[in-house]
C-alpha cells in the first residue's frame, strides 16, 4: 500500500510540477524508501540515485535534503554489500552534516554520525546515529521549540528507531515526548498521536510492563476506531497489541475475544494470507491452548501451519514457528493421552484434564 501511494504521488507530481521539481524529488525519495523496506534493492537504488542527483543539482551537496538522500543511498548500498561505495557516500554525508550542524540546522541530526574510518553493519550505523541524536536533543528544541511539528516528528522517529534496535528503556523515555506533544498540538484523537501512543505501548510491553501497556493500548485502539474506523489496519494493530497485553496478564477471556476481533478485521481488510492475519491465528491458538480449549486450539494451530506454508513457503520464519508450535502442541496432547490411560488403570479421576 505504501509503495502504491508513493508511485501515485510521483506520477502526479511529474505531470504537474515536473520531473526535477523538489516535490517530485521528494516522491522519488519516498518511493525509494518504500522499495528498500520491501527489499527490492535494485528498484530502490534507481530511485535513490535519481533523487540524490536531482537534489544535488537543485539544492547543492550540503543541503539537508541532499544529505538525507545520500544517507538513504548509503544504507541501500550497505544492504547490497557494496561496502566501498557505501563507505564513501557515508563519509561525504558525515562531512556535509557537520557543516549543517555548525550552522545550527537541527533537521540533520539523524544523518550526523560519521563512520570512524571503518565499515559498519547496518545495526552499528543505526546505533551510532541514534546515540549521536540522543546526545544532542536540545539543538532542535532550542531552534524550533518543544511542540514544533519537526521536533515531535524527530522524537517519534527516534523512538521508533530505538524500538527497532530493541532499546526499550530508551524508547520509553523518548516516545512520551511525541505522545504528549502531539496530543497537545494535534488533539488526543489525531492519527499521529495515537500511533505514537501505540509505540509507547510496544516499549512498555517489551519490558514486561503489561498493565501500563494495556492502558496505553486501550486509549490507542479506542481512539483509532473513532478516528480511522474499526477495520482500518492501524486500528486493528492497536487491538491486536491490546489482546497480547491482556494475554500476558492472564486475562484470558477478554484476550480471546479481543484476538477474535483483530483476526476478523485482518481477514476482512488484509485478506487471509496476510502476515498480520497469520500472526493473529497463531496468537489465538496459544490463548485457546492456555484456556485448555484443546480442540479449538488444535484447529487454529493446524490452520496457522497450513496457511503460512501455503502463503510464505516452508522456509519462512513464521512458517517454521507455526509448524513448531503445532508439533509441540500435538506432542503435549499425545503425552496427555498416555497419562490419562495410566491414570485410568489406577482408577483415578480424569476430570482435571478438561477438553
Amino acid at each position: 500500500m505504501k509503495r502504491k501511494l508513493c508511485i501515485d504521488a510521483l506520477k502526479g507530481r511529474e505531470m504537474a510540477p515536473g520531473r526535477h521539481h523538489l516535490d517530485t524529488l521528494k516522491s522519488v525519495n519516498d518511493l525509494g524508501v518504500a522499495l528498500h523496506r520491501q527489499q527490492k534493492y535494485d528498484e530502490a537504488e534507481i530511485m535513490h540515485r535519481r533523487a540524490l542527483k536531482g537534489r544535488e543539482k537543485a539544492l547543492g551537496k550540503d543541503h539537508r535534503d541532499t544529505l538525507q538522500g545520500a544517507n538513504n543511498l548509503a544504507w541501500l548500498l550497505q544492504n547490497q554489500t557494496n561496502n566501498d561505495e557505501a563507505e564513501t557516500t557515508r563519509r561525504d554525508t558525515a562531512e556535509g552534516s557537520e557543516k549543517e550542524l555548525q550552522r545550527g540546522d537541527p533537521d540533520i541530526l539523524l544523518n550526523s554520525a560519521g563512520t570512524g574510518g571503518k565499515p559498519y553493519s547496518q545495526k552499528e550505523h543505526e546505533e551510532q546515529d541514534i546515540t549521536s541524536a540522543l546526545h544532542r536533543p536540545d539543538v532542535q528544541v532550542s531552534a524550533l521549540g518543544p511542540d514544533h511539528a519537526d521536533t515531535l516528528d524527530t522524537a517519534n522517529l527516534l523512538g521508533e528507531t530505538l524500538l527497532d534496535l530493541k532499546k526499550y528503556t530508551e524508547a520509553e523515555a523518548m516516545i512520551p515526548r511525541a505522545v504528549v506533544g502531539r496530543r497537545r498540538t494535534l488533539g488526543p484523537l489525531h492519527r499521529d498521536a495515537l500511533l505514537s501512543a501505540n509505540n509507547l505501548g510496544v516499549a512498555l510491553c517489551n519490558q514486561k510492563k503489561h498493565h501500563e501497556a494495556e492502558v496505553i493500548y486501550r486509549y490507542a485502539s479506542v481512539g483509532a476506531e473513532k478516528t480511522l474506523g474499526p477495520c482500518h489496519q492501524d486500528t486493528l494493530l492497536c487491538i491486536y497489541n491490546l489482546a497480547c497485553a491482556l494475554h500476558k496478564q492472564r486475562k484470558y477471556h477478554e484476550a480471546e475475544m479481543t484476538h477474535w476481533r483483530a483476526l476478523a478485521g485482518f481477514e476482512e481488510t488484509l485478506g487471509p494470507g496476510h502476515q498480520h492475519t497469520l500472526r493473529s491465528i497463531t496468537k489465538l491458538a496459544a490463548i485457546l491452548h492456555d484456556q485448555r480449549k484443546y480442540g479449538a486450539a488444535e484447529v487454529m494451530y493446524r490452520r496457522a501451519a497450513r496457511e503460512t506454508t501455503k502463503v510464505l513457503g516452508v522456509g519462512h520464519r513464521l512458517t517454521v514457528k507455526s509448524s513448531h508450535s503445532l508439533a509441540v502442541f500435538l506432542q503435549a496432547r499425545a503425552s496427555s493421552v498416555l497419562k490419562r490411560g495410566h491414570y485410568r488403570d489406577e482408577g483415578l479421576s480424569f476430570a482435571l484434564w478438561g477438553g
